[in-house]
Parts: C-alpha cells; sequence; structure tokens
C-alpha cells in the first residue's frame, strides 16, 4: 500500500511539473510576442532616420564622406583603423564596419541608418536576455527593462546619428561579454569565460567605453552571491589587461581634445560634474530639454544655484540607495551598474565643450530600467490589486510618454540646420552650435547648386560666425570660416581683413594664404596676392591653381616674365588647360615675343575651339603682324561665336575695305 501511495503521489508530482513546464512555456511564448511588439513598435518610431542625410558638420563627413579610408576595402586601410585615430577615437571595429557599408551601398545614409537602427533593435533583444539571466528567469522585470530601453528618448542619439555606430556596436559585444560571463557563472565552463573575453574585445575594437566591463562583472559577482575567493580575481586577470591597454589608447586618442583645466576652478568644476550625474538620473524619468550640446555654464560668472542644489539631491539619492539594502541587492545592482558605466563620460576629466551628452546614457540607463522592473514586480506581487493596477498604468503611460517623445526627437536629427537649430532654441548662446550651422551654410549642397539659396545661405553663415565672434572672439577656425563665407560674398576686403586674424592666431594654416591671396588680387592688391601664393606653393609646389593665379597677379603687375615662367609651371602640370596657353601668350605678346604667342594662341584654340577670348587677342596680334587675312579670318569666327559683337563687325569691314584698296592700286 506505501509503494502505491508514493506512486501515486509521484504521478501527482509528475503531472504538476508538467504543469509547470506548461506555463513557463505559455509565460515565456507571451514574453517573447510582447517583446516582438516592443521590437516593431520601435522600428516604426525610429524609421522616418531612414529618410534623413548625412550632418555635414557633426562627425559623419569625417567618418564616411571625407574619409577615403573606408571608401576602399583594401588590407592596407584595414590596417589604418588599427593604427590611427578618427575624430579623436580609436575604434577599428566600428571604421570596419563603415568600410563593410561603403562598400555595399556607397555613401548612402539610408543604408548607414538602418545598420545603426538594426543593432540597436538586436541591443533590445540582449538587454532582455541579459536582464533575465540575473533577475531568476523574471520575464516582467526584463521586459521593462528592454522596452524603456528600446524607445527611451534620451537613446535616440545614439541610434539617428550615423557617427554614434561605435555606441551601439560596442554596446551589442558588451551585452554578449556580460550575457557569456553569467553563463560561465551558471555553468562554471571555461568556453563561455572565453566567448566573454572574445566578446569584450570586440567591444572595445568598437569603443573605449567597453573597458569598465571587468568592474561590471564584479559588480554581477557581488549581485549573484558568488563567494569571494582569488579565483574570481584571477579569471579577471586578462580583463583588466586588456581594459588596461585600450583605457591609455583612449587617453592618448582624446588628448587633443581635452579642455584646459585653468578654465574652471576645482569646485565650480566638481559641481559641474555632481549636476551631470543628477540630471541623467532625472532625464531617465524626465527627458525633457534634450540637446545635442549642453555647453558649460558662463565660467566669469558663479555657477547658478541649480548645481549646488544638485549636490543636496545627489546626496539624498546616494542616501536612499544605501538605506535600501535592507531589502536586498537590487536597487544597490541597479545603481551600482549606472554609476560604473557612466563615470568615464562625466567630465572628471574634461573633454570637449559640453557637460554631458544623450548618448552617455546608452548602456548606463539599463540599470535604472532595472531598478523600475524591480519596483513593478514587487508592487505587483506583495501589494493589493489596486497599488498594482496603479502601477501598471505608471509604466504604460511613461512607455506611451517616451515613445511620443523619441518620436519628436528623432525629428530634430534630421539635418544640421535641425539639429543646432534644436540646440540655440535651448542654448541661445551656444557658440559651437552657431559655429557648425554656419559651417553646414557655407558647405551644404544647397550652397554649390542654388544660385538664389547660395545668397541667403552665404549671409546666414556670416552671421553665425559673426555671432560666434561676438560670443567668443578666440574660437577655433571662426575667422578664416567668416572670411570663406566673405570670399564667397565677394566681400573681398573684409575677407583680406578675417583671414589677416585667421592667421595672426594660427600662422600655420596655410589653407589661408591661397584665399587670402585670391582676395588681395581682387582688391587689386598684387604685391600682397603674389606673396600669398608664394607662401602657398611653399607648401605644397606642385598646386597648378597656384600658379596659374600667382602668374595672372604677376601679369597685372606687369612682371611678364614671371607671368610666363609661371604659367610654363601651369602648363606642365596641366598641359591640356587652354587657358594656360591663353594667358601665357598674352604675357608673351606684352614681352614681344609674337611668335611664341601666336602658336600659344593656336594651342589654346585647339584645346578649346569656341575660345572667344582666345580669338579676339590672336585677330589683335594677326593684325599687328600686318596678317590682315589671318586678321579677318579671326573676326569670322569671333562673329560666330557672338554675334551681336557689332565693334568686330565694324573693324572686319575697315579691313576689308583696306585690303580691297590694296589690290586695286
Amino acid at each position: 500500500m506505501k509503494s502505491k501511495k508514493t506512486n501515486a503521489k509521484l504521478t501527482i508530482d509528475t503531472k504538476q511539473n508538467r504543469l509547470s513546464e506548461s506555463l513557463k512555456f505559455t509565460t515565456d511564448k507571451w514574453a517573447w510576442f510582447i517583446l516582438s511588439a516592443i521590437l516593431f513598435t520601435t522600428i516604426l518610431i525610429y524609421l522616418k532616420v531612414l529618410k534623413f542625410d548625412l550632418l555635414f558638420t557633426w562627425d559623419d563627413c569625417a567618418y564616411i564622406t571625407e574619409n577615403n579610408d573606408i571608401k576602399d576595402l583594401k588590407w592596407g586601410n584595414i590596417q589604418s583603423f588599427f593604427t590611427k585615430f578618427y575624430v579623436w577615437n580609436y575604434h577599428p571595429l566600428t571604421m570596419i564596419t563603415y568600410a563593410l557599408e561603403y562598400k555595399i551601398m556607397g555613401n548612402s545614409a539610408s543604408f548607414f541608418h538602418f545598420n545603426n537602427l538594426l543593432i540597436h533593435i538586436a541591443n533590445t533583444i540582449l538587454v532582455f536576455i541579459f536582464i533575465r539571466k540575473i533577475s531568476a528567469q523574471d520575464n516582467t522585470i526584463a521586459l521593462i527593462t528592454a522596452a524603456f530601453f528600446a524607445v527611451h528618448p534620451m537613446h535616440v542619439e545614439s541610434v539617428a546619428w550615423i557617427s554614434e555606430r561605435k555606441d551601439v556596436l560596442y554596446s551589442f559585444f558588451f551585452l554578449l561579454s556580460l550575457i557569456a560571463y553569467i553563463n560561465y557563472i551558471r555553468n562554471q565552463k571555461l568556453k563561455f569565460l572565453i566567448f566573454s573575453g572574445i566578446f569584450f574585445m570586440f567591444s572595445c575594437l568598437s569603443k573605449s567605453a567597453s573597458v569598465i566591463t571587468p568592474l561590471v562583472m564584479m559588480l554581477i559577482d557581488y549581485y549573484l552571491n558568488r563567494k569571494w575567493d582569488w579565483k574570481i580575481v584571477f579569471e579577471k586577470i586578462p580583463f583588466l589587461i586588456i581594459s588596461l591597454i585600450f583605457g591609455i589608447v583612449a587617453i592618448y586618442s582624446q588628448k587633443t581634445a581635452l579642455r584646459p583645466e585653468t578654465a574652471i576652478s576645482f569646485t565650480n568644476h566638481l559641481f559641474v560634474v555632481i549636476d551631470s550625474f543628477v540630471t541623467y538620473i532625472l532625464k531617465a524619468f524626465v527627458p525633457i530639454h534634450q540637446s545635442a550640446i549642453y555647453p558649460y555654464p558662463n565660467l566669469n560668472l558663479s555657477l547658478p544655484f541649480s548645481y549646488y542644489l544638485s549636490g543636496i539631491f545627489l546626496g539624498l539619492i546616494i542616501s536612499a540607495v544605501w538605506y535600501s539594502r535592507r531589502w536586498g541587492k537590487d536597487i544597490i545592482f541597479g545603481f551600482g551598474f549606472f554609476i560604473l558605466t557612466i563615470v568615464l563620460v562625466l567630465q572628471i576629466v574634461s573633454v570637449g565643450n559640453a557637460t554631458m551628452a544623450d548618448r552617455y546614457t546608452y548602456i548606463p540607463y539599463i540599470g535604472l530600467f532595472f531598478i523600475g522592473g524591480k519596483l513593478y514586480s514587487y508592487i505587483s506581487t506583495k501589494t493589493n490589486l489596486v497599488y498594482k493596477n496603479l502601477s501598471l498604468l505608471v509604466f504604460i503611460i511613461g512607455f506611451i510618454s517616451f515613445i511620443s517623445i523619441s518620436s519628436g526627437r528623432i525629428s530634430v536629427w534630421k539635418s544640421d540646420l535641425t539639429l543646432f537649430g534644436n540646440v540655440l532654441d535651448q542654448y541661445p548662446d551656444c557658440s559651437i552650435a552657431y559655429f557648425n550651422r554656419a559651417a553646414y551654410y557655407l558647405d551644404s549642397p544647397v550652397t554649390a547648386t542654388d544660385s538664389v539659396k547660395r545668397t541667403l545661405n552665404i549671409n546666414n553663415a556670416i552671421k553665425d560666425y559673426t555671432r560666434v565672434i561676438d560670443l567668443n572672439k578666440h574660437y577655433r577656425r571662426i575667422y578664416s570660416g567668416r572670411a570663406k563665407a566673405e570670399y564667397l560674398a565677394k566681400d573681398y576686403l573684409a575677407a583680406v581683413k578675417d583671414y589677416n586674424s585667421a592667421l595672426s592666431e594660427d600662422p600655420g594654416n596655410v589653407k589661408c594664404y591661397f584665399p587670402r591671396g585670391v582676395s588681395n588680387y581682387m582688391i587689386k592688391d598684387y604685391v600682397a596676392a603674389i606673396n600669398d601664393f608664394s607662401k602657398t606653393l611653399q607648401a605644397d609646389s606642385t598646386n597648378k591653381e597656384v600658379y596659374l593665379n600667382r602668374a595672372l597677379a604677376y601679369y597685372m603687375s606687369k612682371d611678364y616674365t614671371a607671368a610666363v615662367h609661371d604659367l610654363s609651371q601651369y602648363i606642365s602640370l596641366n598641359p591640356n588647360a587652354a587657358d594656360g596657353y591663353f594667358n601665357r601668350a598674352n604675357a608673351e605678346m606684352q614681352l614681344q615675343n609674337y611668335d611664341s604667342s601666336l602658336k600659344d594662341y593656336d594651342k589654346a584654340i585647339i584645346l578649346d575651339p569656341s575660345y572667344l577670348e582666345a580669338y579676339q587677342n590672336r585677330s589683335i596680334l594677326k593684325f599687328k603682324l600686318q596678317d590682315y587675312t589671318g586678321t579677318i579670318l579671326d573676326y569670322d569666327q569671333i562673329i560666330e561665336l557672338n554675334p551681336g559683337d557689332s565693334l568686330t563687325v565694324k573693324n572686319r569691314l575697315i579691313i576689308k575695305s583696306f585690303l580691297a584698296n590694296l589690290k586695286t592700286r
């Protein structure tokens, strides 16, 4: 009888286990269904980004259109990715993805945007898997974390900006590394630790921010209650070595972007860092007043009171987190994850011109969203139905609100104009935004193709550059930028003045000498023009355009011998340039080298049979040489090319009459 009861109990337990597994399968199935809905929603809100172009002044061109290294996927260029810094960053794997994309689709912005979005979708799935693994297979916590990760407005910058490929790519391998590490903890199989190391290496090769991974691993050890011993330390040694190497490389790559330490006092610097840290936390829940640039406050004035208030707020947050340990490790883990992954970008060592950036929250917010998921899980299981429904409503409203805000935020990244216009709406004195918008006005395709918009863009560029000078007279490249705009506007006197200012601050800026030379030529200061062209040739003796322009300046200053010399150099570098032969013919005619002059006019016309000025000047030379028949033939060509030239018609009649009179004598 006892045996039968036992068998019956085993049968019941087996049925219960099967039922439990069936329920678990159903729960998992619905979890993946909900996750699919989240992913679909994410794709819908980001779909518009596929119509956006590259940003002209915000790194995209530096990485793609102006970067010859990605335009040919050959071994030499791949080596360059591993040996060069790009825009003050070392991320060879990211550069390889750009090169592969360029190989497939050229500089199609849509394809680059699509791949950023694709990686973000993959990251959302990995966030779900990662949180599920550390939270005892709790799908609710994992779904909440993944949902807010997917649609949060602060993450738009990382996805909608092509240059932030490094952010989504390093995050992809970072999450894979952590997932593999958790598998190692669970199964104690060395292969998972090796996989974790490989993914970690790939992550570091995508962006140096991944160097914090070993510390995050230690945080996971703490959260999963691993017994602390030397094995835990030993297994991290390879990771720590890799972190050290890439950390040193990152510091070296960022050297030129470091903000001068004397620009802000230690106390003010500390409160700027604290304010940024607190703002990151606040924007996780209330993502308003977003900006592509968060400029430093006016360092000539006292910091606003809000900066000091942030110190009090930070103290309260830390106290609350510390107090939470009596309920478990969840909040400490989530907040620790946030701190560890954001600490390197808190401007403790000032880099660049901004106090913070939306993109820096891409990985760190996982920790805060995890706390939110844990909070909901606790309320839904430990409190009554009213609180459960209320908390669910709060999360749904938050999710929908974030979708709405993100959709609007994505539109800001449509172009340089919308992006920097948005920055200036919030920070009207942000000089870098004016500078970048001015550069866009100056260099955008519209400037080069549409004459009406070209004029408007050039004028807008001058206005924005002038505003930068009003805000910061010593802003790098500002005078050369405005000078270029003035040069295009044909305000050559103003251009010369600004080029003088640019060169007084940076005498080594060789790029300024040629346009200043042209501007000096246009205001008839030929000696100054010749001097500028000569300095340009000292840097590049093969620049044919400089030889041509210096020759014209020599010609106008009546140094015809020097003009012939430079035009000969120009012709040697550009043998099929009709204008070279034409101008040399003019100079030779002034030197009374008529035979050489005639040969050059002939060559110019052979190269360009419609060269009106060459026919005109050759007709003058032939008349000097008393070749009246040849003169008439040139007149015929001139009239054919320019039928309204009444003077040439008149001169032809005069010469024909003269020849007729000669025949009758």
